[in-house]
């Protein structure tokens, strides 16, 4: 299972080679990417959730600006998440969908949100529409070649078995964001996420949760190998 985590520079980025990291890159109108990255595995997230926490629309210059600065630097992406609506259930898989046939189709290796509807007491009378894999196979998905599990905590971690087998049912990859926690990272390589992301673990440092998973991970195949 590949890990991403957020911006690094300096020693910051030693580490993420040291452990054999990836760097999920922030469509932020405040962060310029390095030509360093491309020495370590790099996807682009597309900057909705950070917006959408300060009020904000999806910020699509920002989004546009920073595939072209990965492009002009000769970064590589192992995928790039589709603008998609936080909290938005079908209609931000119609957004994406929108995206990926206008703005960015043709692009390859683009990685669809999935999410709950976060219906709220402000608008009671809308029907609330969780996305579901039964709903996703009502449209064509063949712009993507990645799954990103989105949404609420809990939505997420209740669904998440379900998404992986769906994806990779359908060809595709799958990956979960904001899994910073060992439990969570334990959990993910149990159901065989292909990828997950926490920035949290450059931001503050949490080396300790790598060495712990990775250790686990270690103690367990040297156990099937002696059996």
């Amino acid at each position: 299972m590949k890990i991403y985590t957020g911006n690094a520079v300096g020693k910051k980025l030693d580490k993420i080679k040291k452990y054999e990291l990836g760097i999920m890159i922030s469509s932020s109108p405040v962060f310029k990417p390095s030509k360093d990255f491309s020495q370590v595995p790099c996807a682009l997230d597309n900057g909705a959730f950070p917006a959408w926490k300060k009020g904000y629309p999806f910020p699509e210059k920002v989004f546009l600006d920073m595939l072209d600065k990965c492009y002009k630097l000769g970064i590589k992406l192992d995928f790039i998440v589709c603008p998609d609506i936080v909290g938005g259930g079908r209609r931000s898989l119609e957004f994406s969908l929108d995206w990926a046939g206008g703005k960015l189709k043709g692009t390859p290796h683009l990685a669809l949100v999935v999410q709950n509807d976060a219906v709220t007491q402000e608008s009671p009378l809308q029907v609330k529409q969780d996305m579901t894999p039964e709903m996703l196979a009502q449209y064509d998905l063949s712009a993507f070649s990645h799954l990103f599990i989105g949404g609420s905590v809990e939505w997420k971690w209740q669904t998440a078995d379900s998404w992986v087998q769906y994806a990779h049912k359908i060809g595709k990859k799958c990956h979960i964001g904001q899994v910073g926690q060992l439990k969570y990272l334990k959990f993910s390589d149990h159901i065989k996420v292909d990828s997950v992301d926490s920035t949290s673990i450059a931001r503050n440092e949490s080396w300790s949760i790598i060495q712990e998973y990775r250790g686990k991970l270690l103690f367990n195949t040297t156990e099937a190998e002696q059996d």
